[in-house]
């Protein structure tokens, strides 16, 4: 049987909430274990307000020089975190790890090449860049962000991966990893084994609902049974903050599981009653909230969770297809 073509439209959602936003992205820098530092966005949406300051970057000093995950929004929130980093350690900062292509954790990249960092992504981020899908989000957060913007520039990796890779700076080695598709096609973590710090980018939320546009949403659920595997004591994840004990990063790990698997169950049952794409998203909202009423705290579920179920419906759909084969 043939499979129903995933050709689907670029879904923007802007949303802002009533906060002081920081003026400068140092004022959120947190020590979080040994060398280890981060500097965290606000839980939402990019708005012109918050200058597109949603997402974490963390940066790790070593005795060999300085290793950066992740690159904020756009070209001045990446200035703003290499001044960061230099209010902390002259030392240079070598390599960049970008977890995934995604516009929050990649525009601010071009700061840190200027500084002479080694750009390390998953290969997908070739492909990200070449889509004119991509081009066209490009232009419409420049017409959202307007000065914000100014510099940034959609850069190219330096080195791409498809699975492994070990970097050794000082005494520590940082394991660079992709698991499977997640959040996006081409999701990594770094890993320190002997600070048992894992750096999961988006593929565990906290703080704000997951997006589940880009990636595949059951594949997820295996890269979060593989990230307990490696049972970290300190998990830093894209969005919202750090997780200090094993207990928090399990409840963490396993709500966003959660949360994936109601959405995926919720979805498959609809699609096996013949409900078709439209009644899924008027309903989709309302069902979560039988299973679990907790989901109504979570920032941005009413506006996000109708987007995700557009994109995971389409997903069940070729599941069953292929089932019945």
């Amino acid at each position: 049987m043939r499979k129903v073509l995933l050709l689907l439209p670029l879904l923007l959602i802007n949303l802002s909430f009533s906060e002081d936003y920081p003026k400068h992205v140092k004022e959120t820098l947190k020590k979080i274990k040994d060398n280890v530092y981060g500097v965290f966005g606000a839980h939402e949406q990019v708005s012109y307000e918050n200058r597109g300051f949603i997402s974490n970057a963390y940066f790790v000093i070593t005795k060999d020089g300085v290793l950066v995950v992740d690159a904020l929004t756009t070209y001045k929130l990446g200035k703003e975190l290499v001044e960061t980093i230099r209010s902390v350690t002259d030392k240079p900062i070598k390599f960049a790890v970008i977890t995934h292509y995604h516009t929050d954790h990649f525009y601010g990249v071009g700061a840190l090449k200027e500084v002479g960092s080694v750009v390390i992504a998953h290969e997908w981020a070739y492909d990200y860049v070449s889509q004119p899908s991509s081009w066209n989000f490009y232009e419409a957060r420049k017409k959202l962000l307007k000065e914000h913007m100014e510099g940034t520039q959609m850069v190219e990796p330096d080195i791409t991966i498809t699975r492994d890779l070990d970097i050794h700076m000082g005494r520590l080695k940082i394991e660079v990893r992709h698991f499977c598709k997640a959040h996006t096609p081409g999701d990594i973590i770094a890993w320190i084994p002997a600070l048992k710090v894992l750096f999961s980018g988006d593929i565990v939320f906290d703080g704000r609902l997951p997006f589940l546009g880009s990636g595949n949403s059951k594949s997820w659920l295996v890269c979060l049974e593989k990230i307990l595997e490696l049972d970290p004591d300190v998990l830093l994840p894209g969005h919202g903050s750090p997780m200090l004990t094993k207990d928090r990063i399990r409840d963490r790990v396993r709500w966003t599981y959660k949360y994936i698997d109601d959405l995926r169950k919720t979805i498959r049952k609809m699609v096996e009653e013949g409900q078709d794409i439209d009644y899924v998203r008027e309903n989709i909202n309302d069902a979560l909230l039988e299973i679990d009423p907790s989901y109504a705290q979570v920032p941005v579920f009413f506006d996000v969770n109708p987007v995700n179920a557009y994109y995971v419906y389409f997903e069940v759909q070729n599941e069953l297809l292929e089932e019945g084969q």
